[in-house]
């Protein structure tokens, strides 16, 4: 058996495994189509390929908030789109990929949760 090949599902399962923990790109997107678009929420920007988890989607949290329906439209951008991963590779986000909270080269949190007054819910990798 090629090794990479066996990689590369042991890859895919992990990455199942964290969706079924924590917010995916899918979900992320349907839950900013049930708020009000005009509403406030957490300034979640610059979506990039996860440092801990290349394959898997974050966003760096800014100060302050932004639209609902601005963040909507770059997760929606993002579905698809390659992405290049910290150390290499590239890297397709689709509505099973799993979201963090995180700086460009950095680790940082699962997004768990969008709350409906625009804050957000995260938690520690375990």
């Amino acid at each position: 058996m090629d090794l990479q090949i066996l990689i590369d599902g042991m890859s895919q399962q992990w990455q199942k495994e964290r969706a079924a923990t924590q917010l995916t790109l899918g979900k992320l997107i349907t839950a900013l189509a049930s708020l009000p678009q005009d509403g406030q929420i957490a300034n979640l920007r610059e979506p990039h390929s996860y440092r801990g988890y290349y394959e898997d989607l974050a966003f760096e949290q800014e100060e302050g908030t932004r639209t609902v329906g601005e963040l909507l439209t770059d997760c929606k951008n993002a579905m698809g789109q390659v992405f290049h991963g910290y150390k290499g590779g590239d890297f397709v986000m689709g509505a099973l990929t799993p979201v963090w909270v995180a700086s460009w080269g950095h680790c940082g949190k699962k997004l768990m949760g969008i709350m409906t007054d625009g804050s957000i819910e995260t938690a520690e990798d375990e």
